[in-house]
């Protein structure tokens, strides 16, 4: 799946020099995959393409044999998981929704070419709103990868803020009739999501994998197991993502 190259830099630009970005290839998509050095970025890489944590022990659809047709990736961040999943499924339509203006342009940068994937700047939310974006502080150790967002405060001037939508407003819009696979990692937006009334998205989705994170805000976790409690045909662990086979 990947091509990892020797460099062609002469030594001692490596050693006198700081490189702020590498470049991966990716073979079953034919992409060059770009990880910014000095983010958490390979972090990222290393859980979804070295640990490979979004492989499943069971079928990615309802049916055993049926065809992985549609994907939602949300908290897609740099483009990891969307190009797993596009390596694994070719044919799958992909639906890659990040709300970190800096990572959705590596994201572009990343799947922007890629065929059936397309990209939306962006937060999932359990309703249709705005909401402020609160950045890992100095983007050290979280980095980007820890970029929340919050219910917006329209008593102050945020710092950025970013549209959101509920997954069935994401279905109206890209015209899906049913979710193979929910991605989500969301730094603790899930339990807004979870605890919609906006849920006939349920109804027509095979698997949800998420990551959970109650350490930022407690009751996530307990948020969609309640809501998925009458449709789980089986949950277990893979690494840091829950995966939810729903009927």
């Amino acid at each position: 799946m990947l091509t990892i190259g020797k460099t062609r830099l002469h030594p001692s630009i490596i050693e006198n020099f700081h490189l702020t970005e590498v470049a991966v290839n990716i073979q079953a998509t034919n992409t060059q995959f770009w990880l910014r050095t000095g983010e958490t970025d390979q972090k990222v890489f290393e859980k979804v393409f070295i640990k490979n944590e979004y492989e499943p022990r069971q079928p990615y659809t309802a049916k055993a044999g049926d065809e992985v047709r549609t994907i939602i990736d949300a908290g897609a961040n740099i483009g990891c998981a969307t190009v797993w999943f596009k390596s694994r499924f070719p044919n799958a339509r992909i639906i890659a929704i990040e709300p970190d203006p800096s990572n959705f342009e590596q994201l572009n940068r990343n799947c922007g070419g890629i065929p059936g994937v397309e990209l939306l700047l962006g937060a999932l939310w359990g309703e249709d709103t705005s909401l402020d974006l609160q950045f890992a502080t100095g983007r050290g150790s979280l980095g980007s990868w820890g970029t929340r967002t919050l219910p917006a405060d329209t008593s102050k001037v945020a710092e950025m803020r970013t549209l959101a939508y509920t997954v069935d407003t994401l279905m109206q819009k890209y015209s899906l009739d049913t979710i193979d696979c929910l991605k989500i990692d969301i730094e603790g937006a899930e339990k807004s999501v979870f605890e919609s009334i906006h849920r006939d998205w349920l109804a027509k989705t095979a698997v949800v994998v998420a990551e959970f994170h109650d350490r930022f805000l407690p009751g996530c976790t307990a948020a969609a197991d309640a809501a998925m409690a009458d449709r789980i045909q089986n949950k277990y662990r893979r690494g840091e993502n829950w995966f939810y086979h729903i009927a």
